[in-house]
């Protein structure tokens, strides 16, 4: 969208962008990424370079999906009416050891039905973590209730448990968890403060399919969880998401409120103000062939973080991810640090692997320094969030990537750190 077109939409429809002055700007420059690198193919034509660019993630679809599809199309249930919504919902929440899951058309729309479905609203504080993506702060505000942020762990990069009860106060309702990039988070320190002050406890394991935390998956142990299933999570279904839970009351508001809350006595007759967040049987057909292989999708992330580590593990300057031993971290994205040792900084290098034809992405920048909340949150420092965006990448992580891959993309950082 031209500068232009975008400033006639926003006056036509009454928006006002969030912006930063040139001082506010200037505060955080050293904090933000630089602009994305043009991404080239391979150029070299050589034995262990691929002959394809290789992307972060790129979904697998060498199950049941095609022939759950066609049934879809066969026996014309394409909306969301027809089986397989149900047998997705049921397959999925066994995974994540719940009673109940709610299909939903985005994992944002997951998250915006919990936080609606506990009743949350203006005057509510909920704790969530600086370091995450935009849409965990959006579902809250979505509601109206305030998001009130906590800086993260410096190994795991979730919410830091140790700094959460300086955050509670008498408004504050509910805890949103992040499971980073795979790596479950503290859950029985979160879970003790939450029941010590009455607070539910959400999961917003958007990225943790099939997670666990002390043999627990992720997605069951708080009062909900969401999952998404866009494009490049372990299970996609394209755009989707899910609501998992074992609380009967707010499953059934959340399958209310996603359908528009219809009245189960009269159709057209609407007591709550609900949504239209219903995910359409072709897309559950998708997710169900997913979910039938979660298995062997985890099971190639944790190969490839093997192989990852290998090929890393002696270059100056580069942190890898960690697992803490009571975790099963599914390194949904294989993420490193780069620190000032390497040589160049993380945006350089980014541009160097994109030039030979690898995707990268920088890791999240914080809530606190996104244009919509930043005066929400002036004056506040969160050192760890910012650290981690200012050195965090994630390399190729899908389970099109083999392992002459990983080693392909080992040589790239390697020659990169050399060229310095």
């Amino acid at each position: 969208m031209s500068k232009a077109s975008e400033s006639t939409f926003a006056g036509r429809y009454l928006l006002r962008p969030a912006t930063l002055d040139e001082r506010e700007l200037a505060a955080i420059a050293h904090l933000i990424p630089g602009p994305e690198p043009v991404l080239s193919p391979p150029h070299r034509s050589a034995a262990g370079v691929p002959d394809r660019i290789l992307r972060v993630s790129e979904p697998s679809l060498a199950g049941n999906e095609l022939a759950y599809v066609t049934e879809c199309i066969e026996t014309n249930w394409i909306s969301s009416a027809g089986r397989f919504v149900c047998d997705f919902e049921s397959a999925f929440a066994a995974t994540a050891g719940c009673r109940y899951g709610i299909a939903a058309s985005s994992g944002t729309a997951a998250l915006h039905l919990v936080i609606a479905a506990l009743g949350l609203g203006p005057g509510d504080e909920v704790i969530m973590p600086a370091f995450t993506m935009i849409a965990t702060a959006n579902t809250v505000a979505y509601t109206g209730a305030t998001p009130v942020l906590v800086d993260a762990e410096p190994d795991t990069w979730n919410i830091d448990p140790l700094q959460i009860e300086a955050c509670i106060t008498p408004r504050t309702k509910a805890i949103v968890v992040v499971h980073t990039y795979g790596h479950p988070a503290d859950m029985d320190a979160i879970m003790s403060i939450a029941a010590r002050h009455g607070l539910a406890v959400v999961e917003d394991a958007a990225e943790a399919h099939g997670a666990k935390y002390r043999g627990r998956s992720v997605g069951g142990i708080g009062s909900a969880g969401a999952f998404s299933f866009y494009g490049n999570k372990i299970i996609t279904t394209g755009e989707g998401g899910m609501v998992t839970t074992n609380d009967p009351d707010l499953a059934a508001v959340a399958r209310r409120l996603r359908d528009h809350a219809f009245s189960a006595e009269r159709h057209f007759w609407h007591e709550y103000r609900g949504f239209n967040y219903r995910m359409t049987n072709l897309q559950a057909a998708v997710g169900l062939a997913q979910t039938e292989r979660l298995g062997e999708l985890v099971a190639h992330r944790r190969r490839s973080r093997e192989a990852y580590d290998a090929a890393l593990r002696g270059v100056r300057g580069i942190t890898l991810p960690v697992e803490r031993a009571e975790v099963q971290n599914v390194f949904w994205m294989y993420a490193i640090l780069v620190e000032p040792e390497f040589g160049c900084s993380r945006d350089a290098l980014r541009i160097a692997l994109a030039a030979n034809g690898i995707e990268t992405r920088t890791m999240f920048i914080p809530i606190h320094l996104q244009p919509i909340y930043y005066h929400a949150f002036a004056g506040r420092r969160f050192p760890v969030a910012e650290s981690l965006c200012r050195r965090g990448m994630y390399l190729p992580s899908g389970p099109r990537v083999g392992h002459a891959d990983i080693a392909y993309v080992a040589s790239e950082i390697r020659a990169a750190q050399h060229q310095t």
